[in-house]
């Protein structure tokens, strides 16, 4: 693939009380698909990483350590090629120049992504007595554009299509840690977050829709027009937690914990449907004919203030010097929001698109053993987990998905994972899962090709009962570990 990585290290001390590490990254990489449209192998990457790390003091009463972080990343190109065509595509002679032989060849107009990165933390320790307090800043920042070929083929049918976003995050923590060696120990802290993000993109209908004919006729005015979607999104997080461990005899512990967020959150979307120099079709049919494919000229805000409480328990009891129990319970939660790239209103007839999603919420329970001995070491355990308000994506018969509260799962299954040293040089070592998921309630799912849609309004299907993709009931791993000493500089 004519690939070439490199990777630099610098580790060093600055006196007795500072130190610094600097870490360098490159990764280039010529491609191994070739585009007959722009002759060229693709995907062409070039990847640029920075870290930088600087401590300061050592054991005194004040510590502090910075972190920054930059990346760039720049993919020229796509590993992907047409194939099996099916339906109305295979019969169409629209298509009929498409290439869909598996060979390593592609055709299409092009994939252009560019990412740039920028992480920084400070934190800073403090002792208070036997306490420690944490002060811990953060920026995050980061800012992407992308502009491709969305049918991947050599018509211009999608070509230029473009997509970018803009974002910036401030953080601030502050953490009371209370000392390790008591019978009750415990952190607490609050913490707060702002951020903005800012997302664009247009999709461009090209010139091939201005040479459709007989029943397909309708869609000439699609030719030389486009969609352009603006959104920002705001958001102002506040958030205090506190955790405490107690050993109630030299086996026995507790651990109960909750977490309190406050978020307010605003969100704006604008959609407007665009006629370019060679369309001389009226607007009014320009955005109509755009309605059969489900795109809407719509503006859309919503503001919302979210508050989340996820409290845990956990206790732990030694069997065994070597053999721990333990049993544990969790709720989790992940914030709602703003559908950026939905393309019609929630209230537009006939296909509704999206816009506020709920936050969703999980409980989660689970037991289990572990078991740690100089030669031998494993864990076992059971979990069951209840997913509420799944936030999925779901195809909205058009050219878009729509992002909503469209399901409920249920999942559970066991896990095992040891490992054994056979002597002094070899270590076995594997794992093994069971999986059981199960949607519970997922009444708004894409329809496959070739499959009849089973409910209505909106042409869905219902997949509750049915694993989702990327679930397997089984995995597992196996590896063997040889180390030997060759001499005191080398070993294998």
């Amino acid at each position: 693939h004519k690939e070439t990585q490199l990777t630099g290290v610098v580790n060093a001390p600055l006196g007795d009380m500072a130190g610094v590490r600097l870490v360098g990254y490159y990764r280039k990489q010529g491609g191994y698909i070739f585009n007959t449209t722009l002759n060229r192998n693709e995907p062409k990457v070039d990847t640029k990483f920075f870290r930088g790390t600087f401590s300061l003091g050592n054991d005194g009463p004040v510590t502090a350590s910075l972190k920054v972080e930059h990346a760039d990343f720049d993919v020229l190109g796509q590993a992907r090629e047409n194939l099996l065509p099916r339906g109305t595509y295979s019969a169409s002679p629209f298509f009929t120049t498409v290439d869909t032989v598996l060979d390593g060849r592609s055709q299409n107009g092009g994939f252009d992504s560019r990412t740039k990165i920028f992480n920084s933390t400070l934190d800073v320790a403090i002792e208070a007595g036997a306490h420690t307090v944490n002060l811990i800043s953060g920026y995050a920042h980061y800012k992407s554009r992308e502009i491709l070929d969305v049918d991947y083929t050599a018509l211009k049918i999608l070509d230029g299509t473009n997509q970018g976003e803009t974002y910036d995050q401030l953080s601030q923590e502050i953490r009371l840690t209370s000392p390790s060696d008591r019978p009750f120990t415990y952190l607490a802290g609050i913490y707060y977050q702002t951020s903005k993000l800012a997302a664009r993109d247009t999709v461009v209908f090209g010139d091939f829709f201005k040479t459709l004919a007989g029943p397909f006729a309708g869609f000439r005015p699609l030719g030389d027009s486009r969609s352009e979607r603006q959104f920002r999104q705001t958001s102002d997080l506040w958030s205090g937690f506190v955790q405490g461990t107690y050993a109630l005899t030299e086996q026995l512990r507790v651990t109960a914990g909750v977490r309190y967020n406050h978020e307010n959150k605003s969100g704006k979307r604008d959609l407007a449907i665009l006629a370019g120099p060679t369309n001389l079709t009226p607007i009014n049919i320009v955005r109509a004919v755009w309605g059969a494919v489900r795109v809407v000229e719509h503006s859309i805000s919503g503001e919302f203030t979210e508050n989340v409480t996820t409290p845990m328990a956990n206790i732990q009891y030694d069997l065994t010097p070597e053999l721990m129990a333990y049993a544990s319970y969790a709720k989790g939660a992940k914030a709602g929001g703003f559908d950026i790239r939905s393309n019609s209103l929630p209230t537009t007839p006939g296909f509704p698109g999206a816009f506020q999603f709920r936050p969703e919420k999980a409980d989660n329970y689970e037991v289990g053993l572990k078991y740690k001995s100089r030669n031998l070491s494993f864990a076992i355990n059971y979990y069951n987990t209840k997913y509420k308000d799944l936030q999925t994506s779901t195809f909205d018969g058009g050219i878009g998905f729509n992002v909503d509260n469209a399901s409920a799962a249920k999942v559970s299954g066991v896990e095992a994972e040891g490992r054994v040293a056979l002597g002094d040089h070899v270590l076995l070592s594997g794992s093994v899962g069971y999986l059981d998921f199960k949607y519970t309630d997922y009444l708004r799912g894409q329809c496959p090709f070739g499959q009849a849609p089973n409910v209505q309004p909106g042409n869905f299907c219902d997949y509750s009962g049915t694993r989702a993709t990327l679930a397997p009931k089984w995995t597992g791993n196996l590896a063997a570990d040889f180390d030997y000493p060759m001499g005191d500089n080398l070993q294998i």
